[in-house]
């Protein structure tokens, strides 16, 4: 007998100096969604020079200035456009493959990777099914804003982050949060917005913060 050909797919970007490996687990600890098969991707990051780290190269999707990541991060870093251009091109290549359609493709990432599902997601030439930003922030943060109403305000988001992180300051995933729940307000048909915080958690992705992310996949891949 066939096996069951691909109903969905998640996408999921890794943070500064890991790899798509560092995030692999997720294949195995998610949950069998009913009536649904599931293919999972985990892209790498080129590896560039990174100010934060006095220059040195490293796996990153752009430049950092400064740890932590605060208010007066730089809002379009050096190598964001390449790396906007290689996520849409895997989202494409992973449609292609499994013979999906863009609504059935969930992006998520972590810090700099949150921060880059955020852009890639907005900035991706048709809806998505979800888009997932754990421990991130916003990057061109108007035009991201903007983007996130009219046709992408049907694409439900879910952003998380530990209210004890010193690396990227929880305060920039609740202005994410904030902003485009504003920028929503006005649109019709617009979906929800999740923003939760985890309590004594730092830069890191704890049980219960995993467990609502089943929760929102669960919902969204349709």
């Amino acid at each position: 007998m066939a096996s069951l050909a691909y109903t969905n797919a998640v996408i999921f970007i890794h943070g500064l100096g890991d790899s798509g490996r560092g995030w692999s687990f997720l294949e195995r600890m998610m949950p069998d969604f009913p009536n649904r098969k599931v293919v999972y991707a985990f892209p790498d990051a080129p590896s560039q020079p990174v100010s934060c780290n006095n220059g040195m190269v490293m796996p990153s999707w752009f430049d950092i200035k400064a740890i932590p990541v605060n208010e007066n991060e730089p809002d379009d870093p050096a190598g964001i456009d390449e790396s906007i251009a290689s996520i849409h091109g895997l989202i494409d290549k992973v449609i292609a493959d499994n013979n999906l359609k863009p609504e059935n493709v969930v992006l998520g990432g972590f810090s700099q990777g949150g921060a880059m599902s955020l852009m890639a997601g907005s900035t991706y030439h048709a809806q998505l099914g979800g888009v997932v930003c754990l421990s991130g922030w916003l990057l061109r943060k108007s035009s991201n804003v903007a983007a996130w109403s009219g046709p992408k305000a049907s694409v439900p988001l879910f952003i998380g982050h530990g209210d004890a992180d010193q690396v990227v300051l929880t305060s920039l995933g609740k202005e994410a949060a904030d902003r485009i729940k504003a920028e929503r307000d006005s649109s019709a048909g617009s979906a929800g917005v999740t923003f939760k915080t985890y309590a004594g958690e730092g830069h890191g992705a704890c049980d219960d913060e995993l467990k609502d992310l089943a929760q929102f996949f669960n919902e969204v891949l349709k």
